[in-house]
């Protein structure tokens, strides 16, 4: 039996990693048979976000070991960011002409919330490599290629910095594929961990904290609360959906109705100020009609789901220190607040050890959370020290 994407019951066809990516792409994309990955970013962002970007650093590693064996091959390689948008794209001049047809160039959205299943996209849903064959895309716009794919990570925090692609035809997925990009990845990693401090990503702390911050390498500074919400907004949104917000909708989210553009716009103008003038953006800044980021920012909100995602509630626990923006009425930051917190719970009550349960628990927001501490006692060994310990201090919860 063939899988069809319109047919979901023709789907377990597929190998397990395939089947998960179909069934997150079928969220998105309606209509598989019509989708193009988008390219929503003019020639000069385009421009400036691979000038800040710090991947550009290790261009001459992929060059040397990744484009030039591809572009012999009659391959191409891609490097993209963690949101699977594509910065460089280079290889042999032949691919790279019919790969444009199908929006596969730089700029273009590769993620499977924009474009559906494809190696760089499962490769940042997962963490892991991860090859496609033709027809094993989602969208019917990607089945000329055949592609492979693996993440790269920031060598200091362990965090996706980007993904890089193989594509072409059948020997971009040949044996060799995957570990050729694993040793051009290792050896990018290598570069970076070598280089200044200050070729990583900006950093925005959202979680359990009253005092939200932005940092860039060792330079920190506190935000005030509306502008969290503002960056942690555009971010999300940046990151979640491929897409700014216009004025009326970032005010919507962040005042709960209408009519309030004229008090965002001031609030924009000295948010730009503050990021123009501290080394704790890097250069960060921010764009109008839509508004968004000039460049990706890492929010620990956001590293916490995409651990999750990747089956990582360990990685999830270490990032997640509480509720996102806890002293935010804001409307659509309660939303996500909403969002994050439930979506760990239901992971680590459907997958939780023991230990990553007890971890939950000393969470202020799990005080009272019967069900957790049920599954945590049931799973716990009966002879173990720490059941004690969760019964004292359930003492007083009213379950």
């Amino acid at each position: 039996m063939k899988a069809v994407p319109d047919e979901p019951q023709t789907w377990e066809a597929l190998k397990p990693v395939l089947r998960d990516s179909w069934r997150r792409s079928a969220q998105f994309l309606r209509d598989p048979g019509h989708a193009v990955a988008p390219v929503n970013v003019t020639d000069e962002e385009l421009s400036a976000y691979r000038n800040s970007h710090p991947l550009r650093h290790v261009l001459p590693v992929f060059d040397k070991l990744l484009v030039q064996p591809a572009a012999e091959a009659g391959l191409i390689v891609a490097i993209g960011d963690a949101a699977g948008r594509l910065l460089w794209v280079d290889g042999d001049r032949t691919s790279l002409r019919q790969a444009e047809i199908s929006a596969f160039q730089p700029g273009a959205l590769w993620s499977e919330e924009a474009i559906g299943t494809s190696a760089p996209g499962i490769a940042l849903a997962t963490g892991s490599g991860a090859q496609v064959h033709q027809e094993e895309h989602f969208a019917y716009s990607a089945h000329q290629f055949f592609c492979s794919a693996a993440p790269i990570r920031h060598p200091g925090t362990g965090r996706i910095l980007g993904v890089v692609d193989l594509t072409g035809d059948e020997r971009a997925v040949a044996t060799h594929s995957l570990p050729l990009i694993y040793a051009a990845v290792t050896a990018a990693e290598a570069e970076l961990r070598s280089l200044p401090a200050d070729t990583g990503v900006v950093e925005l702390t959202t979680l359990g904290t009253t005092q939200p911050r932005i940092s860039f390498g060792a330079a920190a500074e506190v935000l005030s609360l509306r502008h969290a919400e503002i960056l942690t907004l555009l971010a999300w949104y940046s990151t979640m959906h491929q897409r700014g917000l216009s004025a009326g909708e970032l005010a919507e989210l962040i005042f709960g109705e209408a009519g309030h553009e004229v008090t965002l716009r001031a609030e924009i103008v000295r948010l730009r100020r503050f990021l123009r003038s501290t080394s704790a953006s890097a250069g960060l800044d921010l764009y109008s009609r839509p508004y968004r980021l000039s460049a990706p920012v890492d929010v620990d909100a956001l590293t916490t789901l995409t651990a999750l995602t990747a089956g990582d509630r360990s990685a999830a626990l270490n990032t997640y220190q509480g509720a996102l923006l806890p002293a935010s009425d804001s409307p659509g930051i309660g939303v996500l607040r909403r969002h994050v917190s439930a979506v760990l719970r239901e992971a680590l009550l459907a997958d939780g050890s023991p230990d990553e349960l007890c971890r939950y628990l000393r969470l202020s927001e799990a005080a009272g959370d019967g069900e957790v501490l049920y599954t945590a006692l049931r799973m716990l060994p009966a002879e173990s020290p720490r059941r004690a310990t969760l019964v004292a201090s359930a003492q007083g919860w009213e379950l």
